[in-house]
């Protein structure tokens, strides 16, 4: 006999309880979509009344239901307990009581309770779905999987009869799912588990168009193969039949936390557990997701809570173990471990959990060694597999990788992932490699071939320094990864189709887009710095430091000006409080509230280590590096590494940050926003207030009503004479009508040196450069450094003045900071080149010319440049070098760089090669005179040599 719903049941019994029926089913279908308080309603009135035993036995079910639905399990099992008392030998009271001991860990209870119930019933479903659950846990795996093919053989027998039971259907398909995963294979196992969802789940659905359970399962089938995008359309189909489900809201969760969308993720758990707040699996979706936070603390109050709510759930044990390895409490990791195999020998679950969540930490070690006991425990779980192999892809290991990936995918073609990452793999099968003493950098050879060979001796180069700098030797050699566009690079790294970035590390690997393929060229020497910053700080702390001062110091070591966009906004926030701090700064890089909190992430990280090492000495960065490699939290590492308490250490940082602050103030940037209407609101009831006229005249010059402008201009004038904002405006107006000089005379009265208004300065130095009075400009410029000396409009205008002196050497000056100042500003990088070339600066040339081949390592014009500089300094093997590649480039004018290519081969003896680049150039340009004039100096036996 299969396990029925009440309703099933009552349809036999006589005509008098058929009202029973109907408010049952009611009762029923409010807890089926969520109405909780309702369905309890109606089931506590139906039960005054009901004195029938099905219809009370029926009660008891749903009342229990309820209750377990929000967490209520005590109250669930004392319903079930009084019901059973009175009718102890209903199987379905029995079965429900042990399903509910089960997910409390309570399997002595549960065994008893499946004992009873299959004494009564035999076949009955319920029960034997929840023996074949304990099989399960207890790793008693052969036994389990004849228990789940009890349960197909009995759908075969009795195929009318469940055809119309939506809860027989629910418990057969999830023992199928389990059956087929155990025993089938390849095609074979996609093709069932795409039976179960059809031919089971959506008859369940059919049968019950209420049962959000058969969304759910499905939903979750999916997710497990990481489909992400099916695995959504069913928990959506479920939330919408209940979206009070807990279950289904992490299931969510849990698609949030596979796509990285940790905040979402975050507020399904919350939801969760709003609803239900001792829901095991929502607790186990908040500690994984703290885990991903790096909040190692709150993550083991997460799971600690998850083991009391069920002590014998592996996935709850998992998360507890996990959290203690993160906290480097290693007793605390080994005890869990402990009881996780007292409980079952076998516990597969909990190692492919356990090695998950530390391969997402970059415990690669421990996560290795995780994952291969899953796969020991249950080697036709292809899970595991996939899991190391993912973690593999993260090291380094693409070959192990790959077997892992194509035996998982062979066993189970129905998982997404395993396809994904063979198709990058099958895609990394085309790239070539340039290996040096410490890198491998791997590229495609059809695109990026030039630009991998730079790449590798930058990074030979900038080796030993970045070594030096932390005190730490990386053993063996760095894997880096040009990959062939950004979707690309995003799939190796993370499996996804996008990440808002161009560089990702994981410690041992460095993955990078290529240049060519991004919209804008970038500096890739910057990129590269800053992710092998990772490399070395992530292994020297084994994988401890914490994301924001593995940032930090990735910043820093790039030794570039603080951009002002980051100055502006550190303007505003410091003097409002508006930051982060040692608690906050790791979620505004995983999980920023706002659009800006990423980058202030970023400049409050870097400015921690700069106060770091103001405050404690040039040995202060090392030493938090020892204490986070020793495994001490941030807390007590300050402690240990600068003998201060986290709160004097965090006064003592915005200290310094005021300080800061006063060194970046922006004039401009000081006012405070407000909207049109309210400024002309505020004009109207405050007609004598100067500055209310001056901003009216600046909106309306801003919207180029020019003549709506020049009253209230005039009006803030007579009210304060020189008005800053009030004469910037009037004298904008003057120069639209070509009236230079008034504009001067008006705005040199104006100016305040000792709080200069950056509209006033900047059009005042404007007008006096246009004037020829090139000193009083430069002077201009000078002032406005004072409050923020790298900002770039400020030297771009001492440049222009620079030019028109003829100053050279201030002007180079003032290139070399417009760069700094922008790592990807190719313009000013060629321009200082070719300053260089031209004053016979030979060693400043070649750096500014390398500077552009870390843009562009395709323009011929940099190879050319970067050859002449070379050349200039008698280095013509390596001139030579570079003249050839600027050929192979296309370039425009190609018997020129012949030319020079002939000379410096001559330059090195290698006369037969020089011959033969003056005939091609001659080729090139049959009237080139320089070609024309070596060729005829070689034919006449004279010196063809410069």
């Amino acid at each position: 006999m299969t396990v029925r719903t009440p309703v099933a049941i009552l349809i036999v019994l006589v005509p008098v309880v058929a009202w029973s029926a109907d408010e049952l089913a009611d009762a029923r279908v409010l807890w089926q979509t969520g109405k909780y308080a309702e369905a309890e309603e109606a089931f506590a009135k139906l039960a005054e009344k009901a004195d029938d035993r099905a219809v009370q036995a029926g009660v008891a079910l749903g009342l229990a239901d309820c209750a377990a639905s929000q967490g209520e399990y005590e109250q669930a099992i004392e319903v079930l307990s009084k019901a059973i008392d009175a009718d102890p030998a209903n199987a379905d009271l029995r079965a429900r009581r042990a399903s509910i001991w089960v997910d409390r860990g309570r399997w002595e209870e549960a065994d008893r309770d499946v004992a009873a119930a299959l004494e009564v019933e035999p076949d009955h479903l319920a029960a034997r779905w929840v023996a074949a659950r304990l099989l399960e846990l207890r790793g008693k795996k052969a036994e389990a999987v004849d228990a789940w093919k009890w349960f197909i053989d009995y759908q075969n027998a009795h195929p009318a009869e469940v055809k119309t039971d939506a809860e027989a259907l629910l418990v057969i398909g999830q023992a199928a799912e389990r059956y087929y995963r155990a025993k089938a294979r390849g095609e074979q196992l996609k093709e069932t588990l795409q039976d179960v969802i059809n031919t089971v789940y959506e008859a369940a659905l059919e049968a019950d168009p209420n049962c959000w359970q058969a969304a759910w399962r499905q939903g979750e089938l999916f997710l497990s193969g990481y489909n992400e995008r099916a695995a959504l359309k069913e928990l959506a189909r479920a939330s919408r039949i209940n979206p009070s489900a807990a279950e289904v809201i992490v299931a969510l969760g849990r698609a949030d936390l596979q796509g990285y969308k940790l905040g979402a993720g975050r507020e399904k758990a919350e939801g969760a557990l709003e609803i239900n707040p001792r829901c095991v699996p929502a607790l186990v979706l908040l500690a994984d997701l703290n885990i991903s936070d790096e909040r190692f603390d709150e993550a083991l109050e997460a799971a600690t809570k998850a083991v009391a709510e069920n002590p014998r759930d592996e996935e709850a044990l998992a998360r507890l173990a996990a959290a203690r390895r993160l906290l480097v409490d290693r007793a605390g990791f080994e005890r869990v471990e402990a009881e996780v195999l007292a409980i079952n020998p076998r516990p597969a679950a909990f190692y492919a959990a356990l090695g998950e969540r530390l391969g997402d930490r970059r415990k690669y070690d421990d996560a290795e060694r995780a994952l291969r006991r899953a796969m020991e425990c249950d080697p036709d779980n292809p899970g595991p597999s996939i899991g190391l192999g993912m973690l593999f892809m993260q090291i380094g290991r693409e070959d192990e990788a790959r077997q892992l990936f194509e035996a998982a995918f062979d066993a189970d073609p129905f998982n997404v992932r395993a396809l994904n990452m063979m198709k990058v793999l099958d895609h990394l099968a085309d790239y070539e490699k340039i290996e040096t003493e410490h890198y491998r950098v791997f590229y495609l050879p059809d695109q990026d071939r030039l630009l991998a060979r730079y790449m590798a001796r930058f990074l030979e180069a900038q080796h030993p320094e970045l070594e030096r700098r932390f005190g730490y030797r990386v053993p063996g050699k760095t894997t880096i990864e040009i990959m062939k566009d950004h979707q690309w690079f995003s799939g190796r790294t993370v499996g996804l189709p996008f990440v808002p970035t161009v560089g990702a590390c994981t410690g041992k690997v460095v993955a990078l887009a290529s240049p060519r393929a991004t919209k804008k060229p970038f500096n890739w020497s910057r990129v590269m710095v800053h992710e092998v910053t990772h490399v070395i700080t992530l292994q020297q702390t084994e994988f401890n430091i914490p994301h924001w001062f593995t940032e930090a110091l990735a910043v820093e070591s790039e030794q570039t000006p603080r951009p002002q966009a980051w100055n502006t906004m550190l303007a505003k926030r410091i003097p409002a409080r508006r930051l982060l701090n040692l608690d906050t700064i790791n979620l505004g890089f995983i999980r920023p509230k706002e659009p800006e909190e990423r980058q202030l992430a970023y400049a409050q990280a870097q400015l921690y280590a700069q106060y770091m090492t103001r405050r404690f000495g040039d040995e202060a960065i090392a030493r938090m590096l020892d204490a986070y490699r020793r495994g001490l939290t941030t807390d007590r590492a300050i402690a240990d590494a600068f003998g201060v308490e986290k709160a004097d250490f965090e006064a003592g940082y915005l200290a310094f940050l005021d300080e800061v602050v006063r060194t970046i103030r922006t004039r401009v940037d000081e006012e405070e926003p407000v909207s049109f209407s309210q400024l002309e609101q505020q004009v109207k009831a405050n007609p004598e207030d100067a500055d209310l006229q001056a901003r009216m005249a600046y909106e309306h010059f801003a919207r180029r009503d020019l003549k709506a402008a020049r009253p209230f201009a005039d009006a803030a004038l007579k009210l304060k004479p020189h008005h800053p904002l009030a004469s910037y405006v009037k004298a904008r107006l003057l120069t639209s009508i070509g009236d230079d000089q008034a504009a001067l005379e008006l705005l040199r009265p104006a100016l305040d040196p000792e709080r200069p208004n950056e509209r006033v300065v900047d059009l005042l130095a404007e007008l006096e450069m246009k004037a020829g009075n090139l000193d009083e400009a430069a002077r201009l410029y000078e002032l406005a450094r004072q409050d923020d000396p790298t900002h770039s409009k400020w030297i771009a205008g001492l440049a222009r003045v620079h030019l028109r002196q003829n100053n050279r050497a201030a002007l180079l000056e003032d290139l070399a900071k417009l760069a700094a100042n922008d790592s990807d500003d190719l313009a000013v990088r060629r321009t200082l080149a070719d300053y260089h070339l031209k004053d016979q600066a030979y060693a400043a040339a070649e750096r500014w010319a390398m500077e552009c081949l870390y843009i562009d390592v395709y323009d011929p014009a940099h190879h050319l440049m970067l050859a002449d500089a070379l050349a200039g300094q008698s280095r013509h093997a390596e001139a030579i070098e570079e003249y050839e590649i600027a050929l192979e480039l296309k370039p425009k004018r190609p018997a020129e760089i012949q030319v020079k290519r002939a000379q410096s081969l001559r330059a090195v003896g290698r006369d037969e090669e020089a011959r033969s680049a003056v005939e091609a150039a001659l080729e090139a340009d049959p009237e080139h005179p320089e070609a024309l004039e070596l060729k005829r100096q070689w034919e006449s036996g004279g010196e063809a040599r410069q």
